[in-house]
């Protein structure tokens, strides 16, 4: 396939999002429409990448400064292309035909949707900050002109989490080409195979997981996540969540464990500390909430955790299964918070203790609280759902390498089936409230994207290969460890009993 591909990639949500606000004002589902086209042909251009893969693209850009318009696609970015583009055409239709001043929310997701698809089809590490600091500026402004009622503060933290996060990332950039030995550069191919003394590879690495961390975030860089979640619009979390943080996984992946293999392995113990951390805090936190909203977000919070074993590991199953940890989540997150939208929407809240009864076929959502259900299931790794192959290749994987960092960690995964089954109890059974309960049933076509996400969450666990098939060679040539797969007690038997007998048995 042609490299103009790769460009094209980028270049549709960009003329999309200078087309749309030549609309008229007054047709917001048009406006909408449109929108979704430009990420819906993106996903179908990703997908062809995956049968036919497209030649690099090199262009000369600003060469004094290392800086070039590099694209490329491998196992890493792939999938990941393929998930923000189908997240972001859901999360524009899941916005509502009626949307406030459409002409300028769509296109600041479309640009959402440029920052994270450029970042992750860049084979630079400046273009890649470059795409990573244009996502600050249209996030922050949706949550600030069409978040709740403490928007303005939700969206201020934000900014500011996000600023720090682009200055930390940046500086380890520059470092990274700096003080390579074999050259100042800022390409991919030459990062795989720089020189750095370790004392400036540590610097650099902490610089690293300071801005990836906050955008992922883990603890305890997270202060910017319960609110945000919390205030933001419910399309806009779809993104931000299932899309925007995955640029800190990614970043992880890349960055941290592609080029600066040595000291990511010595600091690896403190890196799965903090994750088996995470996860037991986003689940006791999550026990703890009043509100689904935030609920979601420390949920979010806590599997980010086991990703982070997976990466501190470093093995090729554990890797492996931080790729699928990251489809599945993505999937995962963006379902609960639609879902979670669309009770909102009928019910005009998302505090626990007011709603009750949900289930009821009459006058409750029993049909959204239906894939609520199999969402929070899938959340909590009930086997033939997407979570449970990834959950599962992340433990495997990482067993060897940190059992007890592993061991907490599915610790904090039987937690998510406390907060799971609290949530869905509360809401779904009980007595409706007779001054409140007379809501309509949500349309078909306000449920179709947590439908779609319903589907790819069943097709990600009765069919692994579906989150795995994408990275299995990548994430092999990244490993840093082993897979020390111990021997079965049959195998041992076996072996200790082939020894017993002669090396040449006599034919009577």
């Amino acid at each position: 396939m042609a490299p103009l591909v790769l460009p094209l990639l980028v270049a549709l949500p960009l003329l999309a999002g200078v087309l749309l606000p030549l609309l008229p004002e007054n047709r917001p589902v048009l406006v909408r429409s449109l929108a979704a086209l430009a990420p819906g042909l993106q996903l179908v251009l990703a997908l062809l990448c995956w049968w036919y893969p497209p030649a690099d693209l090199h262009l000369a850009w600003l060469p004094k400064l290392g800086l070039s318009f590099d694209l490329g696609l491998d196992g890493l970015s792939l999938p990941l292309v393929v998930l923000s583009g189908l997240l972001t055409a859901l999360a524009i239709l899941a916005s509502p035909a009626d949307q406030l001043r459409p002409r300028l929310y769509f296109p600041l997701m479309l640009a959402t949707n440029l920052g994270v698809v450029g970042a992750f089809l860049a084979r630079n590490a400046l273009l890649f900050v470059l795409a990573f600091e244009l996502v600050l500026i249209p996030t922050t402004l949706l949550v600030a002109i069409w978040g709740g009622k403490r928007r303005a503060g939700a969206a201020i933290r934000y900014l500011i989490y996000g600023a720090v996060s682009g200055l930390s990332l940046l500086a380890g950039v520059l470092a990274l080409g700096w003080f390579n030995a074999n050259g100042f550069s800022f390409a991919y191919d030459d990062l795989m195979r720089a020189e750095i003394t370790p004392r400036a590879s540590a610097v650099i690495l902490g610089l690293l997981l300071l801005g990836f961390g906050l955008k992922l975030p883990v603890v305890p860089l997270h202060g910017w996540q319960p609110l945000t979640y919390a205030e933001a619009p419910t399309p806009v979390v779809m993104l931000l969540g299932g899309a925007v943080a995955k640029l800190g996984a990614y970043g992880l992946l890349r960055f941290g464990v592609g080029f600066l293999p040595d000291t990511w392995m010595a600091w690896s113990p403190w890196i799965a500390a903090a994750g088996a951390v995470s996860a037991v805090y986003g689940a006791l936190n999550a026990i703890a909430q009043r509100d689904m909203r935030r609920l979601m977000a420390y949920s979010s919070l806590g599997h980010m955790g086991l990703l982070v074993l997976a990466l501190a590991a470093a093995t090729p199953m554990s890797l492996q299964g931080a790729v699928a940890q990251v489809l599945a989540h993505g999937l995962i997150v963006a379902l609960l918070f639609a879902t979670v939208g669309l009770i909102e929407r009928r019910t005009g809240t998302t505090s626990i203790p007011e709603l009750s009864g949900l289930l009821n076929p009459y006058r409750g959502l029993p049909f959204t609280l239906g894939m609520l259900l199999l969402a929070l299931m899938a959340a909590a790794g009930i086997p033939g759902l997407a979570g449970f192959p990834a959950e599962l290749l992340v433990f495997e994987g990482s067993w060897t390498a940190f059992p007890r960092a592993t061991l907490i960690c599915l610790v904090a995964s039987g937690f998510t089936a406390v907060y799971a089954v609290r949530l869905f109890n509360r809401v779904g059974f009980g007595r409706l409230d007779n001054e409140r309960a007379d809501w309509q049933s949500t349309t078909w076509q306000e449920r179709l994207p947590a439908m779609v996400l319903t589907v790819l969450v069943v097709v990600g666990g009765l069919w692994p290969t579906s989150l795995v098939g994408w990275s299995e060679s990548s994430t092999a040539a990244l490993a840093l460890r082993a897979q020390q797969i111990p021997p079965s007690p049959a195998q041992t038997f076996l072996a200790s009993a082939t020894l017993t007998f002669p090396l040449e048995v006599p034919v009577s």
